[in-house]
């Protein structure tokens, strides 16, 4: 059965359109580990060489270089302190809206914490799209977010250069749900 599902994945690819070559390429990429890390301050801190040690780290370093925005302006903040009502100028969405949207997203996107993909949400059926649509009009009536769509899976990228066993030579990339 598995060699005729491979044979019909050989016999898809097409050189015009160089999915052959995407293939091998794919298959010829080395599989790097990272090196272990450790906070380069004196004294250096201790090694971390699991991918559980690794989180811990760069948790600490990432909540010792960012803190959350704090407000100074008084009137700043008692704005958006008081509640307010909706706003009835704000006209509901059409199902055309997030079809239109979500036809036009970059299919190379990485997806976020909920690992769903441009490409599957192009793919989805009506009964999806209606979904969206009573959650986006939901959204904008009541005027608040859902915190799972609010939850990012960060990534940390090493910066071009650096020595990649300090914590420091990371930035972090926050990946959002599509949606």
């Amino acid at each position: 059965m598995r060699n005729t599902s491979f044979a019909a994945y050989v016999s898809s690819l097409n050189r015009d359109d160089n999915s052959i070559w995407r293939a091998i390429k794919s298959k010829n990429k080395p599989q790097t580990s990272l090196p272990p890390n450790r906070k380069n301050s004196i004294p250096p801190g201790p090694w971390a060489k699991s991918d559980k040690e690794k989180v811990e780290l760069f948790t600490i370093h990432l909540s010792e270089v960012f803190t959350p925005h704090n407000i100074q302006d008084p009137e700043v903040e008692r704005e958006i302190t008081t509640h307010t009502q909706p706003s009835e100028s704000l006209q509901a969405f059409t199902l055309r809206e997030p079809k239109h949207e979500i036809k036009i997203l970059n299919p190379h996107r990485a997806p976020g914490i909920d690992l769903i993909t441009t490409r599957t949400q192009q793919e989805m059926p009506h009964e999806g799209y209606l979904n969206l649509l009573y959650i986006f009009n939901a959204t904008r009536r009541l005027e608040y977010w859902p915190k799972p769509l609010k939850q990012a899976k960060i990534i940390m990228i090493p910066k071009p250069g650096k020595n990649l066993t300090d914590v420091t030579s990371y930035r972090p990339i926050s990946l959002l749900p599509i949606i």
